[in-house]
């Protein structure tokens, strides 16, 4: 008679197990999860800031021309770079279309008629970079020496 009810106690405590390590399973797996969102939030920093610093070395090597350095209050652009990548170990190659966007926030001249400005530059990229809808903006004051006659 006491054959049926062991297996019966056999399938309740086998459920028992099973009704605790669910949790214990699911846990580590959102964290994962989790992990590689921060992750590749991280490399879209990464490539914004990369971004930026190829802006900067085209301003300094001339390759954007004073004439497209906006005045106080106005905007030039966008000026589209070649495609960014994002690459996170354990998931595929993410694609990056970029472009920038230059505008005026101050205009100075020097005493030796040199014109200074601060330029915002917006960055954005196709697809976003952050799922908050993060902005990129950044600073750089440049400069125009007088010409030499």
């Amino acid at each position: 008679m006491k054959r049926p009810f062991a297996l019966l106690e056999v399938l309740i405590a086998l459920s028992l197990v099973l009704l605790c390590a669910i949790p214990l399973l699911v846990k580590p797996i959102h964290v994962y999860r989790y992990e590689m969102a921060a992750l590749e939030e991280m490399e879209g920093e990464r490539l914004a800031d990369w971004t930026f610093s190829e802006i900067k070395e085209e301003m300094l090597k001339g390759k954007i021309p004073w004439e497209k350095i906006p005045k106080m209050g106005h905007e030039t652009g966008p000026f589209p770079l070649e495609p960014g990548a994002i690459q996170v170990p354990g998931r595929e190659l993410k694609r990056i279309e970029r472009s920038f966007t230059l505008k005026g926030h101050g205009e100075k001249k020097g005493a030796s008629g040199q014109i200074y400005r601060m330029i915002y530059v917006h960055l954005d990229f196709r697809p976003q970079l952050s799922m908050k809808k993060k902005s990129y903006i950044y600073r750089v004051p440049v400069q125009r020496l007088p010409k030499q006659s």
